[in-house]
C-alpha cells in the first residue's frame, strides 16, 4: 500500500507539489504551535508565580514579632481565600528548625511539608508539592530575618493550587489547535487551488498535444508561461523538421514514379507491337509481359514503402478502424461476388483509431481480407478494440488453414505462394508484415485446420 502510494507520488507532478506542500504547511504550523503552547506556559506561569509573589510580600509585610517576642500577623487586607478551608491558597510561616509558627485557617489542622533546606536571605524560591485534599501547589519560600530577633531566619511560605493555571492553559490549548486547524485546512485549500493553477497550462499543453496526435491541429498553439515556452518551441521545430523531410520523401518519392513510370510505358508500347506481328514468338510475348506486370507490382511496392517511411509516425495521422472495415468489406464482397461469403463485423467501437495514413490501413486489411476471400468456405469474422494503449484487429476465416503449423507466427515467403490453385502474386500476406514491421506493430498468424487461418494485428492506435 505504501509502496503503491509512494509510486503514484513519483510519477504525479500535481502529488509531489501538493503533497510536499502540504508536508511543509504541517511542520510548519506544528512547530509554531508547540512554539505557542511552551510560550503561553511561561508566561502564564510567571504570571501565577509573580501572583504568589505578591501574596507573599503581603504576608512578610504583615509579619511581626509582639512585644513578648511570639510571631504575630497583622492582617492587611489579606485575601478571604486564606481563611476558607482547602481554598487552594495557603501561607505557613516556619521558624529556623522548620517548627511552624504560624498559618493560615485555610491549611485547617494540616500544614504545608516542605523541606527544611537553606535559603538564601531576601531568595524567593518557587516548587511544587502536594497540599491538603491531594491538592497539586506550587508554593514560593522566602527566608526572612527579623532585627527583633537579630540574625533568627524565618521562612515564609505561600502555596497555590495549579487548577486555575491548568485550566488557563488548557482553554488556551483549545483554542489553539482550534484556530491552527482553521488554519490548516485554510492553507491547504489554498495550496491546492495554487497547484492546480500553476499546472493549468500543463493541461492545456496536454489537451494540445492530444489535438495534435488526433490530427485536429499541426502544431502546437497557445499562449504558455515562460518556463514552458522553450519546450513548446523545441517541439513544434522538430514538427517543422518532419513536415519538411516528409515532403522531401513524397518529391523524391514522385520523382522516382516519373522516372520508372516512363521505361515501363516504353516497354509496354514496344511488347504491343510485338503482338502485331506476324511472327512473334508467343512465349516470349508471355513471358515479358509476366516480368512487365511483376516489375510495375514490385515498384509501386517499393515506392508505398519509401512513402510509409517517410510519414510512419506522424502524431496527427489518424484513421477510423470501423469506417475503414467497412468499406474494404463492401469492396471485397463486390471483388468476391462469384463466392458466398459472409462477413461478421463484431462490434468495432467508434472511437477506435489507427495512427497512420487511411491507405496504409487498407492495405493491411485489404490484403488479409482477400487472402480470407480467397480461402474462406462461408464465413470471416473481423473483431478489434483496444489492448494495452494499442489497436488489435484479429480477422479469421473457415478455410482450411493454408500455413504450415509449424510456421504459424510467419507467412509464406515472398513470392511463395501457399497454394498454387488459387490465383496470387505470393506477395499479399508478406506486403502486410512490411507493412506492419514499418509502423511498428506485430502481426500473428495461427492456423487450424478446424478453424482456418486466424491473423492478429497489432498497430499504434487504440481508444480515443
Amino acid at each position: 500500500m505504501l509502496q503503491h502510494l509512494f509510486q503514484r507520488w513519483r510519477g504525479s507532478l500535481m502529488l509531489r507539489l501538493f503533497g510536499g506542500t502540504a508536508l511543509w504547511i504541517a511542520l510548519a504550523l506544528s512547530l509554531t504551535t508547540f512554539a505557542l503552547d511552551g510560550l503561553f506556559k511561561d508566561q502564564a506561569t510567571r504570571q501565577f508565580e509573580q501572583q504568589l509573589q505578591s501574596y507573599l510580600y503581603q504576608i512578610v509585610a504583615a509579619f511581626e514579632i509582639d512585644s513578648e517576642g511570639n510571631a504575630v500577623l497583622m492582617p492587611k487586607g489579606a485575601d478571604p481565600r486564606f481563611n476558607r478551608p482547602e481554598s487552594g491558597l495557603y501561607w505557613q510561616i516556619n521558624d529556623v528548625n522548620g517548627k511552624v509558627l504560624l498559618k493560615s485557617r485555610s491549611l485547617w489542622d494540616t500544614q504545608l511539608s516542605v523541606a527544611n533546606d537553606w535559603l538564601k536571605s531576601g531568595e524567593v524560591h518557587f516548587h511544587e508539592l502536594t497540599g491538603p485534599a491531594s491538592q497539586t501547589l506550587i508554593v514560593a519560600e522566602q527566608s526572612v530575618i527579623l532585627s527583633e530577633l537579630t540574625d533568627q531566619p524565618f521562612r515564609v511560605i505561600v502555596g497555590s493550587d495549579v487548577v486555575a493555571l491548568t485550566g488557563s492553559v488548557q482553554i488556551w490549548q483549545r483554542s489553539l489547535w482550534l484556530f491552527v486547524g482553521i488554519l490548516f485546512v485554510s492553507l491547504i485549500v489554498a495550496a491546492s487551488a495554487q497547484v492546480a493553477f500553476g499546472l493549468r497550462p500543463i493541461r492545456r499543453l496536454q489537451c494540445s498535444l492530444k489535438g495534435l496526435r488526433e490530427g485536429d491541429t499541426s502544431r502546437i498553439t497557445g499562449k504558455f508561461p515562460n518556463e514552458l515556452t522553450p519546450l513548446i518551441e523545441d517541439f513544434n521545430a522538430v514538427i517543422d523538421v518532419n513536415e519538411k523531410i516528409i515532403e522531401r520523401a513524397r518529391n523524391q518519392v514522385g520523382d522516382l514514379a516519373h522516372a520508372i513510370k516512363t521505361p515501363i510505358s516504353v516497354m509496354t508500347n514496344a511488347l504491343r507491337k510485338e503482338q502485331l506481328r506476324n511472327h512473334h514468338d508467343p512465349a516470349l510475348v508471355v513471358s515479358l509481359q509476366e516480368q512487365l506486370q511483376q516489375l510495375q507490382q514490385h515498384v509501386q511496392w517499393r515506392l508505398k514503402r519509401a512513402r510509409i517511411a517517410a510519414i510512419a509516425g506522424v502524431p496527427h495521422a489518424r484513421t477510423s478502424v470501423k469506417n475503414t472495415v467497412e468499406q474494404l468489406t463492401r469492396v471485397m464482397q463486390k471483388v468476391h461476388a462469384d463466392k458466398s461469403i459472409q462477413v461478421v463485423v463484431d462490434d468495432l467501437p467508434e472511437e477506435l483509431y489507427f495512427a497512420g495514413e487511411v491507405q496504409d490501413l487498407q492495405e493491411i486489411i485489404g490484403n488479409i481480407l482477400d487472402n480470407a476471400y480467397k480461402w474462406a468456405t462461408r464465413q470471416i469474422l473481423i473483431s478489434g478494440g483496444d489492448s494495452d494503449g494499442k489497436l488489435c484487429l484479429t480477422i479469421l476465416d473457415d478455410g482450411p488453414g493454408c500455413l504450415d503449423l509449424t510456421e504459424s507466427t510467419h507467412p509464406p515467403h515472398r513470392g511463395q505462394r501457399a497454394d498454387e490453385s488459387v490465383p496470387g502474386s505470393g506477395l499479399g500476406l508478406s506486403i502486410v508484415r512490411d507493412l506492419v514491421g514499418l509502423y511498428g506493430g506485430e502481426v500473428a498468424f495461427q492456423t487450424n485446420h478446424l478453424t482456418g487461418l486466424r491473423v492478429t494485428l497489432t498497430l499504434p492506435g487504440g481508444l480515443s
